[in-house]
């Protein structure tokens, strides 16, 4: 019933509109300050980081109503855990967006879960070369200056070493 939960509008950083209704809207801190200060929910709520693109306000809003769906129903954490390991399966582009977006708009559960999925892919990394090369980062250290880091902290290259 949209009379007990009325529509928000977002306004995407790249001037897309998305209504959402206000239960999933107002699951970011965010917005909610936002709708809170302004008074009126038929504003349009501007999303200003450049994170928040429509593709990206689109894959927050469906983990948000999702989220509400499982809440509403007592889903089990199977069946939570199913969808999240499947929303987390994204390219490491979507992945570093939706965790700017969900830092920006405060959605606590929603940055853990991207940032697990970095961890987690960080600790199948056997040193910092293979982080480098999995998260295609640039080297910008000197040879000298990787030496002097090795010499410095040799636990950092070296899995056995204390």
């Amino acid at each position: 019933d949209t009379k007990d939960d009325p529509e928000i509008t977002l306004e995407t950083y790249d001037k897309h509109q998305v209504k959402v209704p206000k239960s999933i809207a107002t699951r970011s801190a965010i917005i909610n300050m936002m709708i809170d200060d302004a008074g009126d929910v038929t504003e349009i709520v501007p999303l200003a980081d450049k994170s928040c693109t429509l593709s990206i306000i689109q894959r927050v809003v469906e983990y948000l109503k999702k989220h509400a769906e499982f809440e509403a129903s007592s889903a089990d954490d199977e069946t939570v855990q199913a969808f999240d390991k499947q929303f987390q399966e994204q390219s490491d582009e979507i992945i570093f967006q939706t965790i700017l977006a969900a830092n920006f708009l405060d959605i606590k559960n929603l940055l853990e879960l991207m940032c697990k999925k970095v961890a987690d892919e960080i600790k199948k990394c056997k040193t910092p070369d293979d982080i480098r090369d999995r998260f295609n980062i640039r080297q910008d250290y000197t040879p000298e200056e990787v030496e002097e880091v090795k010499r410095a902290h040799p636990w950092i290259y070296d899995r056995n070493a204390k």
